[in-house]
């Protein structure tokens, strides 16, 4: 009787948790409004006014691809015709609820692993008091889309819904490419005992998965052709991006913006990522230790890119509550690391200021601040796999 009140009162309180939660994302989305109108640097982010014109595409029955810069999965267009419809901030407002969401889904997966209640709850809230989850929501970019889908596929494998995970992966990698690298430790979590020879289970997840994009790739291509194609998969394999970002590849492609593409470059810049992704998966395998795998791998992603943004932290920081009742590390220790990634990202952040907005030549600055923040990255993720205890 006792226990079943507790639960009564954790769920209720959680529950008003996420109310808050929403009620501040609102609260930004109306500020937003007033800082874009005001104020030089803009709130909103500049890819929800691609989302927005593409959305308008859609409702006057022409291809969001028409819009330029538009390098999405078209369903994410016609998912925010509500823009054009109802209200422009339709799409800030569905972001901000799908924060919520993830939260809940956070907390289950973590019931699941009969983690302590109060540990589960903190784990939770903290995705959704995350200020860089706040804004980035709220600014309008619609990474928590992905998130939710790659939570939700994570959510069915524990629950063995096998089937359901493979086409929602499908359903994710179509979306979004980066949880394709979530593939393999997936795939080998439901190994049992030969490495070598998939099981019943592996190919339902292959198979489900396979078929899942395979019908929304069609779907696409048939509706937009071969532009479809080329803009949301094909460009993200040979895109060239040469304006500031985190990476510490950026300026070596500043630098060689004007020089045909170069294959060795390609290669040798992405080799570190993809040893390290396979070392990972294969490290990881294990099922109970699939959250970490995916979590060490989603900061290895994007650690070694050629192109870092802001929303790109979503891929890892959605993942990190799941992993926090497995690191045994000091509030100490933690605070400092979180401390130092932080510092790091505003060092930076001021260098591309000086050079976006006052026209100071600091690329070398920022090519050092970037370098900076690549052994930041580097020292917290060593420290929470040495701290890591599954």
């Amino acid at each position: 009787m006792m226990t079943a009140t507790r639960a009564k009162i954790s769920i209720s309180s959680f529950t008003s948790h996420c109310l808050l939660a929403f009620v501040l994302r609102l609260v930004l989305i109306l500020y937003a409004n007033f800082h874009d109108e005001y104020f030089a640097v803009p709130y909103t982010d500049v890819d929800y006014k691609v989302f927005t014109d593409a959305a308008r595409h859609v409702v006057e029955r022409r291809s969001p691809f028409d819009r330029h810069t538009y390098r999405y999965s078209p369903f994410l267009a016609w998912l925010l015709t509500p823009n054009i419809i109802l209200h422009k901030d339709f799409g800030k407002i569905l972001f901000s609820t799908v924060d919520i969401l993830i939260a809940v889904l956070i907390r289950n997966i973590l019931a699941r692993q009969r983690c302590n209640n109060i540990v589960r709850d903190n784990c939770a809230l903290l995705w959704l008091y995350n200020p860089l989850t706040l804004v980035i929501s709220t600014r309008g970019n619609a990474d928590s889309l992905a998130v939710l889908l790659v939570a939700l596929t994570l959510d069915f494998l524990q629950r063995d819904k096998i089937v359901s995970a493979g086409l929602l992966h499908g359903i994710s990698v179509h979306f979004r490419l980066y949880p394709l690298m979530f593939s393999l430790p997936m795939f080998l979590s439901l190994c049992k005992d030969n490495r070598f020879l998939p099981n019943r289970d592996q190919w339902k997840l292959v198979l489900s998965c396979a078929f899942s994009i395979v019908i929304l790739t069609g779907t696409g291509y048939c509706l937009y052709g071969f532009k479809f194609l080329y803009e949301s998969f094909i460009y993200h394999l040979v895109r060239k991006d040469t304006r500031h970002n985190f990476s510490v590849y950026f300026y070596m492609l500043y630098l060689s913006a004007n020089q045909p593409q170069d294959v060795i470059q390609k290669v040798l810049t992405f080799l570190p990522q993809l040893l390290l992704l396979l070392m990972s998966s294969y490290y990881y395998s294990e099922k109970s230790k699939l959250p970490f795998a995916m979590f060490v791998q989603a900061i290895i992603a994007v650690m070694y890119n050629p192109v870092i943004t802001s929303q790109y932290f979503f891929w890892f920081l959605s993942l990190l509550p799941l992993c926090l009742p497995n690191i045994e590390m000091s509030l100490r220790r933690g605070t400092c690391l979180a401390c130092f990634w932080i510092l790091s990202q505003v060092i930076w952040l001021l260098v591309a200021y000086m050079l976006e907005f006052q026209s100071f030549n600091s690329f070398v600055f920022l090519w050092i601040s970037g370098l900076l923040f690549f052994a930041a990255n580097v020292k917290v993720l060593v420290d929470i796999i040495h701290h890591y205890k599954s």
